[in-house]
């Protein structure tokens, strides 16, 4: 008898926030004290993979990421620990029994037309985002399968080839975590209303003193 086997699955989290609500309203006065403060803002878009900074809020986008993490603010130590639950489960669902911790965060926002390019967080081990807030057709994130080469070669009519990108449709309050080696993006803002999502990344590294165990 013939076999047909799925294998190498890439495991992914997708979860809604609790009180998501409640913790969004929290956020937003912290993420705007982080941007008045912030003179090293990194445009997105196509301008993202020439790292270049801005004072401004520019319409191609800008995150925080070059003003330092969000986990030596200790205004966001709230928003940490109300994430790292839903992580906690995630890991014991995999049967992960060891320490991690947040190596960092950062903030980052999506006018209309803004877009991050494709890119991966290695050499990270998991990374992630939050949508503080999202809309209809404010970007769908995008993953590229990691047999891209692969899949290249072979025949796109071959039944249970697989689907070369898997798109997830942001909501407020979603909790995505990922292998960092995973490579994303996300497609253009269509409306006129911001998308601002909070990443991270995560490591079981020990010597993180933002440790959470498992």
């Amino acid at each position: 008898m013939n076999k047909i086997l799925n294998l190498f699955p890439v495991v992914v989290l997708e979860s809604i926030i609790d009180n998501h609500e409640y913790l969004n309203q929290k956020l937003m006065p912290e993420i705007h004290k982080v941007f008045d403060n912030l003179d090293k803002k990194r445009v997105l878009s196509h301008k993202w993979n020439s790292n270049v900074i801005t004072d401004q809020k520019d319409q191609l986008g800008y995150t925080s990421f070059m003003g330092g993490s969000l986990t030596e603010n200790a205004n966001f130590n709230f928003f940490h620990d109300c994430i790292a639950e839903k992580i906690q489960e995630f890991f014991h669902q995999l049967d992960y029994q060891g320490d991690w911790t947040f190596v960092n965060s950062w903030i980052s926002v999506y006018p209309k037309g803004a877009f991050v390019p494709l890119h991966d967080h290695k050499p990270m081990q998991w990374s992630g985002v939050y949508y503080v807030a999202a809309h209809d057709q404010c970007g769908d994130l995008l993953f590229t399968d990691p047999k891209e080469y692969a899949l290249q070669n072979e025949p796109e009519q071959t039944l249970r080839r697989g689907v070369f990108k898997n798109i997830i449709t942001p909501k407020s309050g979603m909790l995505v975590v990922f292998p960092s080696y995973l490579k994303h993006e996300t497609n253009p803002n269509e409306v006129d209303k911001d998308r601002i999502i909070i990443s991270f990344n995560i490591t079981t590294d020990r010597s993180n003193q933002h440790r959470y165990d498992v």
